[in-house]
């Protein structure tokens, strides 16, 4: 079963009724539930709940290649065949591209998302032999065993209940020796988006649900390692702030990067205006700069 409290930083009083909320989920069942969670997932990175996904590249590129640019520093790629699972739009992939691999798998849950990837890919001329799209569930990839020399995962367990048995499952597709190579969502990754997010809520609407998100710390992470077989484990944790013009610009990064998934909970006819309102609590709350709290993990398979 998915972690059921609050892993991430956030103020008590959030927090105590976030928890609140997650234990009545438990009671009812959703929190158990996590086929459920994963496609309400994928139907946030579909566009379902908001338009704002489709703004992903143009308002959060910045951030997912900063991302992107450390984790690829701490792999050698060359003349590896290489996936990278929940690939997105392809920000990773692309420079995974330039280091000579000898094969690129794209994985991602979201067709709209991979369907930006496998563009990006065809605009800079890459071929069906130098890189594949497949669609599909990182907890059970459609791969045969150790049928990688490298796996990334990128910015994606933060949103994956089942965290422990993802990473089993990005083991399994690796060769023996072989590397893999992951970001995660810190603690306080987004901790001002999330909260004011919260403050904004119309809890009709949330109350007794648990919010999908589960970030970790470095200890946490290298035991999900650990317990799938990797050896050899470096981390590191980089935080930082990034400030924008205003509240509406935080909130537009924030909903381009979320796709505003937990917006399931809302009537199709108002989550526009519940989009509006939260975006003028932001405003209205100067809500002005966003965290980044980003671990890496980089180990080899016994």
């Amino acid at each position: 079963m998915p972690t059921l409290l609050w892993t991430g930083e956030i103020s008590l009083p959030i927090r105590i009724m976030v928890n609140m909320g997650s234990i009545i989920a438990w009671i009812t069942g959703n929190a158990r539930d996590s086929s459920a969670m994963k496609e309400r997932m994928k139907d946030g990175y579909n566009g379902k709940y908001s338009d704002y996904i489709k703004n992903y590249d143009e308002l959060a590129s910045f951030h997912y290649e900063r991302i992107s640019n450390t984790l690829i520093q701490k792999v050698d790629c060359r003349g590896k065949k290489v996936i990278d699972v929940g690939c997105g739009t392809g920000i990773l992939s692309l420079i995974i591209l330039e280091k000579d691999v000898a094969q690129l798998t794209c994985f991602d849950q979201s067709e709209l998302m991979l369907e930006k990837c496998r563009g990006k890919a065809a605009s800079e001329g890459y071929g069906e032999d130098q890189v594949s799209f497949h669609e599909g569930d990182a907890e059970a990839l459609p791969f045969k065993d150790a049928a990688y020399d490298v796996v990334f995962f990128n910015m994606v367990s933060g949103m994956i209940p089942n965290q422990q048995a993802t990473i089993k499952e990005l083991t399994r597709i690796l060769r023996p020796g072989g590397t893999i190579a992951l970001s995660a969502h810190g603690p306080a990754h987004y901790v001002e988006a999330v909260e004011a997010a919260i403050k904004s809520m119309n809890m009709r609407y949330f109350l007794g649900h648990r919010f999908e998100f589960w970030p970790r710390d470095e200890n946490e992470i290298k035991s999900f390692f650990m317990n799938a077989g990797v050896d050899n484990i470096q981390t590191e944790r980089l935080t930082w702030i990034d400030e924008f013009e205003d509240g509406g610009e935080v909130f537009d990064f924030f909903a381009s990067t979320s796709g505003l998934w937990w917006y399931h909970r809302l009537p199709p006819d108002i989550r526009n205006k519940e989009t509006e309102k939260t975006r003028t609590y932001f405003q209205r709350k100067g809500v002005t700069k966003i965290s980044s709290d980003v671990v890496f993990a980089v180990g080899k398979k016994r």
